[in-house]
C-alpha cells in the first residue's frame, strides 16, 4: 500500500476486513476519531475514508450512532464483495454444525443418530455442540461455527427459547441454517417440526373416547413453540367437545426446578388435590416417567387413562411417537438446499403417529 494516499490505505484495510468476514454485516465501524488515532492521521483523512466507503455501499452512516457494515443483501450488489464471497465459499469447511441443548433424552439421541446417518451419504461432516440449555452457550456456538467456516447450521434451540439475537442475525444475513423442533414466531426461516397440534388433538380425542371428562395437561413451564402448540391443541380439543376448561386442567413444572424427586412430588401433590381427574396428557417423556412412577407407587392405574409424547415403555400408556428419521431427512434436504443458494424458507411439519393402548 506504499504510495497510496492515507485515506486510501484506511479504505483498503477496512474493505479487507469486510471481505474476509472480520467485519460482518451490522458490525460497527471505528469512528473518525478512532481511525485518526489508529492510523495517526487527521480527522479529515478518516472522514474522507468513511465517506468513500459509504459512497461505494460498504458501510452505512447513521447520525448520532456511527458507521456500520451494510447488510449482506446490499453488499452482494457490489461485484468486488460478491467475488470474495464466492472465493470464500470455495474453500469453506465441508462441515454442518448441529447445536443441541442436551443429549439426555431418547429423542435427542435418536435425532443425532438419524442426522449422522443422513449426512453420511453427502460430502459433509457433522460437528456437534451441546449447549446444556444455555442460550449464551448457544450464541457462542453459532459464532464459533460460523467463524470456522461451517457450511450451514442445524439448531435445536434451548428449552426456554423465544428469541436469540444470534439466530435472528443468521436469518438477516441469509446464512444457511434451520431450526428443528421449534420455530421463532414472526420470523420466516427454515423450520422442521413435528405436527404437534394435530398429534395432541388426536391424543385428547382418544382420552375422551375412553370417557375421560377431567383431563390434565402436565408439562414443563416452557414458553417455546412446541409447548405452546401442544397446550393450545389440548384446550381446543376440550372446547370442541364441550368440556369446560379450568385451572385443574393443567399443571406446569417451573423450569428452575431441576431435582427429579421434587418434580415428581409436585405432580403427586397436584393429582392428590384433584381427585376428579381421570385422564392425563404428558407433554414429554420426562413428565410421563414421573407419572408412571407415581401410579406404580400409589396404585392409580384404574383411576386414569394416560397419553404421552415419546413414552412407549409402559403397556398402559398410549403414546405419540415423532418420526425422527423423517425429521432428520428433511433437515439435511432443506439445509443442503439452503447451502446451494436457495433463500426461500421452508416450513416442514412432519406427521407423528398415535398408538392407543
Amino acid at each position: 500500500m506504499t504510495g497510496l494516499p492515507l485515506y486510501k490505505q484506511i479504505i483498503q484495510d477496512l474493505q479487507k476486513k469486510i471481505f474476509d468476514g472480520t467485519l460482518r454485516p451490522g458490525d460497527r465501524i471505528p469512528s473518525e476519531h478512532e481511525l485518526s488515532s489508529s492510523y495517526m492521521v487527521s480527522s479529515i483523512t478518516s472522514k474522507n475514508a468513511l465517506a468513500e466507503l459509504a459512497d461505494k455501499g460498504y458501510i452505512i452512516r447513521q447520525k448520532g450512532r456511527g458507521s456500520f457494515v451494510n447488510s449482506l443483501e446490499n453488499l452482494m450488489a457490489i461485484s468486488d464483495f460478491a467475488h470474495t464471497v464466492s472465493n470464500r465459499n470455495t474453500f469453506q469447511s465441508k462441515t454442518i454444525g448441529l447445536i443441541i441443548p442436551s443429549m439426555k433424552t431418547g429423542v435427542d439421541q435418536k435425532l443425532l443418530d438419524c442426522l449422522e446417518y443422513e449426512i453420511s451419504s453427502t460430502e459433509y461432516l457433522l460437528t456437534l455442540v451441546i449447549t446444556r440449555e444455555n442460550q449464551e452457550a448457544e450464541s457462542q456456538a453459532i459464532q464459533k461455527l460460523v467463524s470456522q467456516g461451517a457450511s450451514g447450521l442445524i439448531i435445536f434451540p434451548a428449552e426456554h427459547e423465544i428469541y436469540n439475537e444470534s439466530i435472528l442475525r443468521l436469518n438477516l444475513e441469509k446464512y444457511p441454517f434451520l431450526l428443528v423442533d421449534r420455530y421463532l414466531k414472526g420470523i420466516r426461516t427454515n423450520t422442521i417440526c413435528t405436527a404437534n397440534y394435530e398429534a395432541t388433538k388426536q391424543s385428547v380425542s382418544h382420552l375422551i373416547s375412553k370417557n375421560c371428562k377431567n383431563i390434565v395437561f402436565i408439562s414443563p413451564d416452557s414458553k417455546n413453540t412446541v409447548t405452546q402448540e401442544r397446550f393450545t391443541a389440548f384446550k381446543d380439543a376440550l372446547s370442541e367437545n364441550d368440556i369446560v376448561i379450568n385451572k385443574h386442567n393443567s399443571f406446569f413444572i417451573p423450569l428452575e426446578i431441576t431435582d427429579p424427586s421434587l418434580k415428581k412430588s409436585r405432580i403427586a401433590r397436584f393429582l392428590s388435590g384433584n381427585p376428579a381427574s381421570d385422564g392425563i396428557l404428558c407433554a414429554n417423556r420426562e413428565m410421563a416417567a414421573y407419572v408412571v412412577e407415581i401410579f406404580n407407587q400409589k396404585n392409580l392405574w384404574e383411576q386414569f387413562q394416560i397419553c404421552a409424547f415419546d413414552y412407549f415403555d409402559h403397556p398402559r400408556v398410549s403414546y405419540i411417537i415423532q418420526d425422527i428419521p423423517c425429521i432428520a431427512h428433511e433437515c439435511i434436504l432443506t439445509l443442503l438446499d439452503a447451502i446451494s443458494g436457495n433463500t426461500v424458507p421452508r416450513q416442514v411439519s412432519v406427521p407423528a403417529s398415535f398408538v392407543a393402548r
